[in-house]
C-alpha cells in the first residue's frame, strides 16, 4: 500500500467515527425527548410539516432541517404514543396555525413568506398574540376537534 493511500484511509476512518458518534447521539436525544413527552402527556398534537420540502428549499435553512432529524422525531414519537396508548394527532400542514387568531378565530394574522419574520401581531378584536404561542394554542385546539370528531389516524 502506497503511503498516500494509508493516510487517507486513516483519515476517511477518523471522520467516519466523528459521523457515528454524532449520528448515536442525534438518535439517543430523540429517544430520550420523545419517551419524556410520551410519559408527560395523556394527547400529542403534531403539525404535519413537509419536511422534505424544507430541507430542498434554496438558502441558509435547507441542510440544518436535515441535521434536526425532524421526519425521524416525529415517526419515533407516533410510534411510541401507538405503543404506550397514548393519542396521536397530525394536524394538516394546511391548518393556518399562526395566521388564525386564538380569541376570536378571524385569520388576521401575518401571511406568506414575509410574514414569517413577524414574530408578534395584534388581531383586530385587541388580542396580542406571540407567533409561536398562537400557533400552540391553535394546534392543541385543532386536534381536540380531529379527535372528536373521530377522524384521528390512531
Amino acid at each position: 500500500m502506497r503511503q498516500g493511500q494509508q493516510q487517507r484511509w486513516k483519515a476517511k476512518l477518523a471522520v467516519a467515527k466523528i459521523h457515528a458518534r454524532i449520528a448515536d447521539q442525534r438518535r439517543d436525544f430523540i429517544e430520550q425527548e420523545t419517551t419524556r413527552i410520551t410519559r408527560e402527556s395523556q394527547a400529542v398534537y403534531l403539525e404535519d410539516l413537509n419536511v422534505k420540502g424544507m430541507g430542498n428549499s434554496k438558502g441558509k435553512r435547507g441542510k440544518s432541517v436535515h441535521d434536526q432529524s425532524l421526519g425521524m422525531f416525529a415517526r419515533t414519537l407516533e410510534a411510541k404514543c401507538v405503543r404506550y396508548g397514548r393519542t396521536f394527532v397530525k394536524v394538516s400542514r394546511w391548518f393556518p396555525s399562526t395566521q388564525l387568531c386564538s380569541a376570536c378565530g378571524a385569520l388576521t394574522g401575518p401571511k406568506g413568506q414575509a410574514g414569517l419574520k413577524i414574530r408578534q401581531w395584534t388581531c383586530d378584536c385587541g388580542a396580542r398574540h406571540d407567533r409561536d404561542g398562537n400557533a400552540e394554542i391553535n394546534i392543541r385546539r385543532e386536534g381536540r376537534h380531529i379527535v372528536a370528531a373521530g377522524r384521528a389516524d390512531t
